[in-house]
């Protein structure tokens, strides 16, 4: 009767350790795909900081002279006033 509780525990330690194993290195993956998840996260963030600045200095009145060459606006109009 004892051995059959030696065998039981024995057993029973076995299936812990693999099944600790298992655990271990299922762990170790998702935390590798955390990781590249994290780095394309990093990657799309920057990519969105450098296109909000392209945007705001697209807006900028320091570089309308910039696109207006590169548009094709070479002349500029004087202003119409009414009523003088």
């Amino acid at each position: 009767m004892r051995n059959i509780y030696k065998q039981v525990v024995f057993w029973i330690f076995i299936i812990a350790i693999v099944g600790n194993i298992v655990i271990f290195i299922s762990s170790m993956k998702i935390g590798t795909e955390i990781h590249t998840f994290e780095q394309k996260t990093f990657t799309l963030k920057q990519e969105n900081i450098q296109l909000e600045k392209e945007m705001a200095d697209s807006e900028s009145f320091l570089n309308v002279e910039k696109f207006k060459k590169s548009w094709g606006f070479i002349h500029a109009s004087n202003p119409v006033y009414i009523g003088e």
